[in-house]
């Protein structure tokens, strides 16, 4: 039996963001459940590359790493705790295999990780812009 790598949810994605680059609602594919952003994030997969997506999640999860170097920073962790802290989500195989198979958990992660900067920079009102369009983005960050 062959396993496949890419997450069921990416075709989903995919669909929807092929009906969003048709002019069509990324709802039309009857299992989309997600965010319209999301199918608007994923239209160059039909333009560009169908991986684009993947590489989109994948880089976010990269950004995360460097987010949290950089609130450890901001705390004034010593350095080798920020590195530490960051090979060890980098570095990680499940993290890293959730971005590269295709689910869109790294963005969240990466807004998730921005709203706690924007907040310990003081800025609140950036902050509960960035929360509105996370939790617009996916329901759970509440």
């Amino acid at each position: 039996m062959e396993v496949r790598y890419t997450d069921v949810d990416y075709l989903v994605f995919s669909d929807a963001a092929a009906l969003m680059a048709a002019g069509d609602s990324p709802y039309k594919r009857t299992t989309y459940r997600y965010s319209p952003l999301l199918a608007f994030l994923l239209i160059p997969n039909s333009f560009i590359h169908r991986s684009w997506g993947k590489f989109l999640f994948s880089a976010s999860d990269i950004l995360v790493g460097y987010f949290i170097y950089y609130i450890l920073k901001l705390r004034k962790a010593p350095e080798n705790m920020c590195n530490i802290s960051v090979m060890a989500w980098l570095f990680n195989p499940f993290t890293f295999t959730i971005g590269t198979r295709g689910n869109c958990e790294p963005i969240v992660c990466a807004v998730i990780l921005w709203i706690m900067i924007c907040l310990l920079k003081g800025n609140v009102l950036q902050s509960a812009f960035w929360y509105g369009l996370v939790v617009h983005f996916r329901i759970y960050p509440i």
